[in-house]
This record gives C-alpha cells, sequence and structure tokens, in this order.
C-alpha cells in the first residue's frame, strides 16, 4: 500500500473546498457587475438626454429661457435647467441642464453639464 499512487479523500475534500470558496467568490462579482452596468447606462442615457437639451438651447434664440420647468424624459429622468446671463446686457449665458434618476438602493442619482455660450 505504501506505493499506491492516488489522493486520499481528505486531499479531495479540501480541494473541493477550496474550488467552491473561489467559485463563490466569482459568483458573487456576477450580481456586482450586472448592477454596476445598469447603472452606467442609466448615467449614459442621463448624460444624452442632457447633450440634447444642451444642443437644443445652443439652437435657439439667445439668450435661452432662464429656467426650465421639470420636465419627465423617457419614464424615469427628469430634466431641468438654468441660464444665468452675465456681463453686459446679453453677452455671455451660463447654462446648467441637470437629469435625475431614481437608483434602487442608492437615492436619486444625477448628472449636470455645464456650458457657456454666447450670441
Amino acid at each position: 500500500m505504501r506505493n499506491a499512487k492516488g489522493f486520499s479523500v481528505v486531499e479531495v475534500l479540501i480541494a473541493a473546498a477550496i474550488l467552491a470558496v473561489v467559485l463563490l467568490a466569482i459568483a458573487s462579482l456576477f450580481s456586482t457587475a450586472y448592477s454596476n452596468v445598469g447603472y452606467g447606462g442609466r448615467r449614459t442615457k442621463a448624460v444624452a438626454l442632457a447633450k440634447q437639451k444642451m444642443e437644443e438651447l445652443r439652437d435657439g434664440f439667445f439668450p435661452p429661457s432662464t429656467v426650465g420647468s421639470p420636465e419627465t424624459v423617457e419614464g424615469i429622468y427628469t430634466r431641468s435647467w438654468t441660464v444665468t446671463v452675465t456681463g453686459a446686457p446679453s453677452q455671455v449665458a451660463t447654462v446648467t441642464v441637470t437629469v435625475a434618476w431614481p437608483d434602487a438602493g442608492y437615492g436619486t442619482k444625477q448628472a449636470t453639464l455645464t456650458s457657456m455660450m454666447a450670441p
């Protein structure tokens, strides 16, 4: 029996336990990754909606309307904007567009873009 080759039951059980711990750690990463991908998608959409509104304000009259009442876009996003005219009459306008959305477990998140416009 001394020259018998192979693994003992104890060695197999230890190897199986180590493998189980590693697989559980990897499996827990999937839920975190899924959550992060969802958050990233919602944030990307919010920034795109803010850019869209910024371009609409740039294409309109100068200076744009000073305050935009919050509007709901695509169901969960709330978009609002403010315009502050500075300098001599109507020379420069600072435009801030904010898009907010509810994020499960983390409250309300928001993306804000600020830009300056001139006539």
